[in-house]
């Protein structure tokens, strides 16, 4: 369908309404190039020239590093003082490699399948998870091509989104415990910390949005095209609480803060929405407390799904993106919203001269190491560790 003025025009009024933090990113922008931080970095050999990353994750008691790989290559437990392989598991070989994380007591790590585009418009994601034992590297459960895979806080349960069900499965045993029905459930989904609360991505319901438009059914028949909206269940009654009176664009991975307190909501414009060359992606915020979206949040230009990592002391908020040149880290003050660093991710700022070939990508993954100094980026078949100099 070609969209008309008046559907467009409604778009960029929902856009405006969804993020009036962007007077603070307009600032944020303006001091990027002041805010480049290459100076302070170092080459961590930990495998061949042939091995390409694709996923890493610090424990929980920030002792162990997990690591995965391109192709057939094993997940590895790395020992964070010595940065040594301690272990290696056989899991999660999917020739994409995978996303790697921890469960909240690191007992379990999660592995999600990468494939050749993380975002799929138009249409469910669907791909591949898999929970394995942490110290053995047992695989627990595995699941193929569904939307989204979950832990909850108390290692309990691993929750699915598969078609319009989610269902709630005993660990470690696997076993199903129960199901609820979601019409409309699309790609992502949420436990909160205290594991009463589901947020979940849904397709618009026009029944439930149409009091905004109710001298514009063009805008109301775009909204719905492009748009999605999340809900709020409770975990105990299946009940929905509640619809959060924003409009997202396709929304590809929610999270909770570790406190509760906050429902990160990564998304990105319709295909069909968006203007040429702009591969924008938004992560917006949601108040737990009140149910109510946040006047805050950050923006993306990264290529593919990019990383989201907040500091363990929560202070700092990580983001990939990519800048005039190359790839980068973009670094935030998770109180402020305010850009704190940026480090620029081209391959030719760590080249040696050992002759080693370095290999690009187009989705870097990285994770903070203890103290919240450093940040360990896995880029290609080279690991950096980013000394990222933070004023006390």
């Amino acid at each position: 369908m070609i969209m008309t003025a008046n559907s467009k025009d409604q778009i960029k009024k929902e856009s405006r309404l969804k993020i009036p933090f962007v007077v603070l990113l307009l600032f944020s922008s303006m001091s990027l190039h002041s805010q480049t931080s290459n100076s302070d970095f170092e080459r961590i050999k930990l495998n061949s020239a042939e091995t390409e990353y694709s996923g890493i994750a610090l424990s929980p008691d920030q002792k162990t590093i997990a690591i995965t790989a391109k192709k057939s290559a094993p997940v590895q437990i790395v020992d964070e003082q010595s940065l040594k392989v301690i272990h290696e598991f056989n899991a999660g070989s999917w020739h994409g490699g995978s996303k790697i994380s921890y469960s909240e007591n690191g007992k379990y790590l999660l592995l999600q399948q990468l494939s050749y585009a993380d975002i799929i418009q138009n249409k469910d994601r669907l791909i591949d998870f898999e929970i394995i034992d942490a110290t053995t590297g047992k695989q627990i459960k595995r699941f193929e091509k569904i939307q989204d895979v979950v832990i909850s806080a108390d290692e309990k349960y691993a929750v699915s989104l598969d078609n319009d069900i989610v269902s709630f499965w005993n660990l470690p045993d696997g076993s199903k415990d129960k199901s609820l029905s979601i019409p409309g459930a699309a790609n992502a989904i949420a436990i909160s910390p205290n594991g009463k609360m589901l947020a979940v991505s849904q397709i618009i319901n026009p029944d439930e949005i149409k009091n905004r438009f109710t001298k514009n059914k063009k805008g109301l028949k775009a909204a719905v095209k492009f748009k999605q909206t999340i809900s709020i269940y409770d975990v105990e009654s299946s009940s929905k609480t509640k619809v959060i009176d924003e409009l997202y664009d396709i929304v590809y991975r929610l999270s909770f803060s570790p406190d509760g307190e906050l429902v990160l909501v990564f998304h990105t414009p319709d295909i069909r929405a968006q203007l040429a060359n702009n591969r924008q992606t938004i992560v917006s915020m949601i108040d737990v407390t009140n149910l109510e979206p946040m006047r805050k949040g950050f923006t993306s230009m990264s290529v593919q799904q990019p990383e989201l990592k907040i500091s363990n002391d929560k202070k700092l908020f990580a983001i990939n993106s990519k800048g005039t040149r190359f790839q980068e880290i973009h670094l935030y003050d998770t109180e402020t919203g305010s850009l704190q660093k940026r480090f620029e991710l081209g391959n030719r700022l760590f080249e040696k001269s050992d002759g080693e070939k370095l290999t690009s990508d187009s989705r870097p993954s990285f994770t903070f190491l203890p103290g919240n100094r450093s940040i360990l980026i896995a880029m290609g078949n080279q690991l950096i560790k980013w000394n990222i100099e933070i004023n006390p």
